[in-house]
């Protein structure tokens, strides 16, 4: 089991590398010797899988009695997850990529997708910068590595200049990609897994189960056991509820999908006969009517700072181990 010093350096190490990785990032935009942004890429995506192997160790430290995670060096052999590396290598950050869908959930949401450069490998539930304009933000991909296109479900924000220019897009707009890093992954080390979001914080999960479901033996038959809880204030926002749904409805027996709304008497939910309140409130109900234990089952929250440490204030006085990723 790690040592406190131990994930103290890692952590550090993997601050400095998502510095570097920018760093990279921005050199390799500057350049226009092909020579060099090839050897600046080929380094930014080695770089790309170190941190986020130095990400994922330093996510899950086992408390005593705990199942402990594997360091680095032996994770890649015990997680069931493919290589970065996998397949071509990939050709990132990535200019002039084409809008090929846009959809509005609602007016303030928003799903659209991009083509996907030929060789951009990823892994489900990592983010990658998009670019319009001048204007750069890092997105949760909710497309799995399999699919042919980059899938982004993300909320306009009154003001924002990446809203701004998001409400302007159309089909066929150019847009830039970051290489991937950072997010939430499924950890297979445990047995019963709980999924916490609200909104477009449901992004990594949609991720991590279209690739389950695409390779078939995780769901089903690894014995894993996986509720997913979304929070919203109206019904309209759950972006991917019809989705989720379904997956519930083929795999019974492994996913459990459950969307709450939090404003019932409102406009917009007058015909809501599903599950109400808070998303972070019913955390607690939902592990004990599961029979969820702290030994077997890992806790993961996406959405809002408030949302995230709500749920903590739960989870972690029982002895259950959270994994976060903040939208703020």
């Amino acid at each position: 089991m790690a040592s406190e010093p131990d994930l103290t350096r890692v952590r550090e190490g993997a601050r400095r590398a998502l510095a570097e990785l920018d760093g990279l990032d921005q050199r390799w935009r500057d350049t226009a010797n092909p020579d060099l942004r090839t050897m600046l890429g080929h380094i930014g995506r080695r770089k790309s899988a170190q941190t986020w192997r130095m990400l994922q160790w330093q996510s899950y430290p086992a408390p005593n009695g705990a199942v402990d995670i594997p360091p680095p060096s032996s994770t890649a052999r015990n997680r069931d997850f493919r290589p970065y590396s996998d397949g071509p290598a990939p050709v990132s950050p990535i200019d002039g990529v084409a809008v090929i869908s846009k959809r509005q959930v609602t007016p303030e949401l928003v799903i659209f997708r991009v083509e996907r450069p030929e060789g951009f490998a990823f892994e489900p539930g990592q983010s990658v910068k998009v670019g319009l304009g001048d204007i750069r933000r890092s997105f949760s991909l909710v497309s799995a590595p399999h699919e042919p296109y980059l899938e982004f479900f993300v909320e306009q924000v009154p003001g924002g200049k990446m809203s701004e220019r998001l409400r302007q897009v159309t089909v066929g707009d150019p847009v830039t990609l970051g290489m991937p890093k950072g997010g939430l992954s499924f950890n297979t080390g445990f047995k019963d897994h709980l999924m916490v979001a609200t909104v477009t914080g449901i992004n990594p999960f949609i991720s991590i189960l279209r690739d389950h479901i695409h390779r078939g033996a995780h769901l089903g038959q690894s014995g894993h056991r996986i509720h997913v809880m979304h929070g919203a204030s109206y019904q309209q926002e759950f972006g991917y509820r019809r989705e989720l749904e379904a997956m519930a409805a083929s795999h019974p027996d492994t996913l459990r999908y459950t969307p709450t709304v939090s404003r019932p008497a409102e406009a917009g939910n007058e015909d809501w006969t599903g599950q109400t309140g808070r998303v972070d409130t019913l955390v607690r109900d939902a592990l004990e009517r599961d029979g969820r234990t702290p030994d077997n089952t890992l806790v993961y929250a996406c959405g809002h700072s408030g949302m995230l440490d709500s749920v903590a204030e739960q989870v972690r006085p029982l002895g259950y181990r959270l994994v976060t990723e903040n939208y703020d």
